[in-house]
């Protein structure tokens, strides 16, 4: 309920609801239906009697500020509300055109926006200097990966101050327990999951099916047995894998979830947990495919998007990736995402033979900055566009996940690429959550490549896990 009373004030009970009611109302406490709860209700939750419940209410019908519709309820008058907000601006940062026409056209209509797209990779350098100028937005779509760094510099609105009831209400009960936890720091939720993609591999469905093979390998074995057909029906490395310095988080994100895929892990308990046997062996298997002429020896240059160029070419049949790829996919191919999905198909990444196998799980988030001047406007945004309907939506637009369990839960009844994705969440695990994850993202990066490259496992994961250590300020397991 959003709304307080002090019983020990002079001002009446009925005068400090009004003004409670209409701060509530500009902020958008209401929902979007903007419906009031009823008289009785107001009573048992305030503890008050009906006569300054009736009056605040009669009050603020006469002024137009609600409107009381018998039988149905009393509801937000949206003249009266868009009068009040004719004057406000929300200025939104987002990563693409697809998310600018995306919230444009669900956010409440009262709402003025001043959308900036900002290309992804410029993303979080933009947002630093926003936060750093004192210039940040009200708003940004952001890489959940960024929202350690940016909460350890105070700059993000921690949503339960906005809405406690909706964060305990419908994100916590509603949002995977791995997302919350990315999108919280010192136990309070700063950062709202938009919605949710997973680390894989796109393979070629005529190309594995030349080589005998209608589905995707599910174990490093099966893997290995798939690369090797596939070497000697082409002639060439099947395997292209996005591990060039220009492949930036790419790169770290195919590592990461190899390492998962093995029930290893980079940060777990506060520790430095990358040179424990789990994930030297997770190293090594990469190294023997590459060793073994089965990844294209190239992709220790390739950049973010160089493996799903070489396997829409056909020079190979499997790219490591993840599932928001497919984007990219239909823009390579010139098709619509259904026909590329005809040509392409979508796997988790094979099984190590450790147990505690995982899916790692990454995505964009909500955030509200500190320096917002209309933080409660653009809590309003993000509780619109966390509704179950706009998140399924979201996924239609983007082929991204949504962040809602109980969204998901309707794609995975269902058929096709979003609901094959959703099944892989419920037992996703994320990225390290630390204010200093871009600096282990780089040490991740120079790992992969020194793999591919041939480096001597063992050593390269000590010094790897070293620096993150270091970086970090976390102690080696």
């Amino acid at each position: 309920m959003p709304v307080e009373l002090d019983h020990t004030s002079r001002d009446p009970l009925y005068l400090q609801l009004k003004e409670a009611l209409v701060t509530a109302i500009k902020e958008g406490r209401f929902g979007s239906d903007g419906q009031l709860p009823t008289e009785h209700e107001l009573c048992e939750r305030l503890g008050i009697s009906r006569n300054p419940v009736h009056r605040a209410l009669a009050e603020l019908s006469r002024e137009g500020v609600i409107i009381r519709q018998r039988r149905r309820g009393t509801f937000v008058n949206p003249v009266w509300l868009t009068r009040q907000l004719t004057d406000i601006r929300v200025s939104i940062a987002v990563p693409t055109k697809d998310w600018a026409s995306l919230i444009r056209s669900m956010a409440p209509a009262e709402i003025v926006l001043d959308l900036e797209v900002v290309p992804f990779t410029d993303l979080h350098r933009h947002l630093l200097a926003g936060v750093a100028a004192g210039e940040a937005p009200d708003l940004a779509v952001l890489d959940s990966v960024w929202v350690p760094q940016l909460a350890s510099l105070d700059a993000l609105y921690p949503v339960d101050e906005l809405d406690a009831d909706w964060v305990e209400q419908t994100y916590r009960a509603d949002v995977a327990r791995a997302f919350v936890d990315a999108t919280s720091a010192g136990g309070r939720v700063v950062a709202v999951q938009a919605e949710a993609d997973v680390a894989g591999m796109w393979f070629d469905r005529e190309g594995l099916a030349r080589c005998g093979f209608v589905q995707a390998p599910t174990t490093w074995r099966e893997l290995r047995q798939v690369a090797r057909s596939c070497l000697e029906l082409y002639g060439r490395a099947p395997i292209g894998v996005p591990a060039g310095p220009d492949a930036a988080e790419t790169a770290t994100y195919v590592l990461h979830g190899w390492l998962s895929a093995n029930g290893a892990a980079v940060i777990s308990d506060s520790r430095v947990v990358l040179a424990e046997p789990p994930a030297i062996r997770a190293v090594r298997a990469l190294t023997a495919l590459a060793k073994d002429g089965l990844i294209d020896q190239a992709s220790v240059g390739w950049g973010r998007t160089a493996a799903l160029e070489s396997l829409v070419s056909g020079t190979t049949q499997i790219a490591l990736g993840g599932s928001y790829d497919l984007a990219e996919i239909a823009a390579l191919t010139g098709l619509s995402p259904v026909q590329a999905l005809d040509r392409f198909g979508f796997a988790a990444l094979p099984r190590g033979p450790e147990p505690g196998s995982k899916v790692l799980a990454g995505g964009l988030a909500y955030a509200v900055f500190r320096q917002s001047r209309h933080p409660h406007q653009a809590m309003r945004i993000i509780r619109r566009l966390m509704e179950v309907a706009v998140q399924m939506t979201v996924a239609d637009t983007t082929g991204q996940l949504p962040s809602r369990v109980s969204a998901a839960s309707v794609l995975e009844r269902g058929s096709g690429f979003l609901h094959d994705v959703a099944r892989l969440l419920p037992d996703a695990t994320t990225r390290p959550a630390v204010p200093e994850y871009e600096r282990v993202s780089v040490q991740l990066r120079h790992l992969l490549g020194a793999t591919l490259s041939g480096g001597s496992v063992p050593a390269e994961v000590r010094l790897a896990a070293q620096a993150i250590s270091a970086v970090t300020g976390l102690v080696l397991a």
